[in-house]
Formats: C-alpha cells, structure tokens, sequence
C-alpha cells in the first residue's frame, strides 16, 4: 500500500470577496469560490497525472486556513 498526499493552498482576491459577499447577503450562488474550488481541485489531479499516479480510492479535505485563503489536501492509495 502506497499512500499519496497532494496538497493546494488557494487565495481569494479582494474583488471576487467583494462580489461573493454581496451575492451572500442576496442569498445567491457562490460561483466564484466554487471556481476557485474546482481549479485547485484540477491542479491536483493534473499533479497526479504528470506523476504518473493512480488512486485506488482518495479523499478530499478542505480548511480555511485565514480570511481569504484555504487548503485542499487531497490523499488517498495509490493502485
């Protein structure tokens, strides 16, 4: 069993901050933080490729680590 660990620290932009919080007060779709989301998300999966790895199963976990940015961890055991 091999485990693998990628991992992907994303910031926010004071302007799509901006627009998410009035979209929030709207109740609204957050669009922009789901983007943000998705392409670290690729970014990780586009790692793995590169590397030539194949997950057997994976997990994601996503924290916000301070006011404007996250971290995705992707892990999981390689096939």
């Amino acid at each position: 069993m091999k485990e693998v660990s990628k991992v992907r620290v994303m910031t926010r932009g004071f302007v799509i901050d901006m627009i998410a919080g009035i979209k929030n007060m709207l109740g609204m779709r957050l669009n922009q933080y789901e983007e943000l989301l998705n392409k670290g998300k690729a970014e990780l999966w586009t790692e793995l490729k590169e590397e030539d790895i194949v997950l057997k199963w994976y997990r994601y976990e996503i924290t916000q680590l301070t006011n404007g940015a996250l971290v995705i961890l992707l892990y999981g055991e390689a096939k």
